[in-house]
């Protein structure tokens, strides 16, 4: 989501903060312009630490300390949001409220904190800071929209409309359109819904199904959650809605394909289907999902459909494991797939490579898992999550090894070999 600039300026913030400086009576600056000089020059390159350094350097020796705040202010607006960039949630709200201290009234700085708590999953703490700065900014659409996505993400439909209805009105937002036409699509299959919550899920079960199956829903994810956390060293601090529908609902709510067994698309969507029990089989597709919500946090949205299907795979197999397309064979006729095809959805390949696709994911995941620990799937998950290319982040995760991708391709190619 892109931050609009606020309409109360057109010109970049910095730059009418430099006008006003250097209006000021010349003999109180003399010895600190090149500094500020220095500083402005720094912000125009993005190096946002380095101006901070200066600025506050000038601020120490000027005898007006509030004639730069304004500068300061941007520069950790910058430089929280090249945090954001890199994944460092925790750092970025830092930047964001630090700013704030010198520019409160500065609704960017509001947003940015609020953004950053959302990407972490954090969304109640993203529903508070984005109300607060309405408080400065009761009509900016940005700022209701960012709101409205809070709330749905957190499974609060109703208050997600009032949002987005507000952002629609004030702005028109294309974004907030789509958005609010989904909401609307979800809240009438899901507004009568009965809700149950456990420590790390919250679960909306329609209602007439019988309440023990929700629990033992709740218990089979919060055992995934500590077993693939413990895989990963990684444990998102975040309430993820759980929903189960009748399977038509499923199809109307998601427009998944009919092979699709549930969904996780920030929220964990199943299908259930009459006399449905609790079985090994519906554990591995519960584990399945919840290891797609770690990765999804855990490589900040940018890990390659394959290695995200991989791992959930990997996961889901240790409760329930079923015959499945032999990678083997394929790598004997030649039909393996590009692994270029494998990084788009797989809901958008053709329905007879599906279980190749699964498969040929899961092996190779299973394969690095195996010969080099899961320790090098969690760097590479953070080098991705940091901004790195996919080659860059491979190099990285297996430096030790001295591997890069087409060795890594190269070795699992020949372990397939009988």
């Amino acid at each position: 989501m892109l931050i609009k600039p606020s309409s109360r300026s057109r010109l970049p913030y910095f730059l009418l903060c430099l006008a006003w400086l250097l209006l000021s009576p010349p003999a109180a600056f003399a010895s600190l312009d090149a500094l500020v000089q220095d500083a402005v020059a720094d912000l125009e390159r993005q190096r946002y630490a380095e101006a901070l350094t200066t600025l506050y350097d000038v601020a120490a020796r000027h005898p007006d300390p509030e004639q730069v705040s304004g500068l300061i202010a941007v520069a950790w607006l910058g430089r929280g949001f090249q945090l954001l960039a890199a994944g460092d949630f925790p750092a970025a709200r830092e930047a964001f409220s630090e700013g704030r201290r010198y520019r409160a009234e500065d609704v960017r700085l509001w947003q940015g904190e609020g953004l950053a708590w959302f990407r972490e999953g954090r969304y109640a703490e993203a529903v508070t800071v984005l109300d607060q700065a309405l408080g400065y900014a009761p009509d900016d659409a940005a700022l209701h929209l960012l709101l409205g996505r809070a709330y749905y993400a957190d499974g609060r439909m109703a208050e997600a409309l009032d949002a987005l209805l507000r952002a629609e009105e004030l702005g028109d937002d294309v974004e907030a359109v789509a958005l609010l036409a989904k909401v609307r699509r979800e809240w009438q299959v899901e507004e009568g819904m009965v809700r149950l919550a456990s420590g790390h899920f919250a679960l909306a079960i329609e209602q007439g199904r019988p309440s023990l199956l929700a629990e033992q829903i709740l218990d089979v994810l919060e055992k995934a959650y500590a077993e693939i956390g413990a895989d990963l060293a990684y444990y998102p601090v975040v309430r993820i809605p759980v929903l189960l529908y009748e399977r038509a609902d499923f199809a109307e709510v998601t427009g998944s394909p009919d092979w699709a067994g549930a969904l996780y698309d920030g929220k964990i969507r199943v299908p259930l289907v009459a006399g449905m029990q609790m079985n090994s089989a519906f554990e591995a597709l519960l584990y399945h999902e919840y290891a797609h919500v770690a990765v999804h946090f855990l490589a900040n949205r940018r890990a390659p459909v394959w290695l995200n299907e991989g791992l959930a795979e990997l996961a889901g197999r240790r409760r329930h494991k079923e015959p499945k397309t032999n990678p083997h064979a394929e790598q004997q006729k030649q039909q393996l797939l590009s692994w270029e095809l494998l990084s788009q959805p797989f809901a958008m390949l053709p329905a007879n490579t599906v279980p190749l696709a699964y498969e040929q994911s899961h092996a190779l995941v299973a394969h690095l898992v195996d010969r080099y620990g899961w320790h090098t799937l969690r760097e590479l998950l953070q080098g991705l999550a940091g901004g790195m290319d996919w080659h860059g982040a491979v190099k990285l995760a297996w430096r030790n090894y001295g591997m890069d991708w087409p060795a890594i391709l190269a070795e699992w190619q020949a372990s397939l070999k009988p």
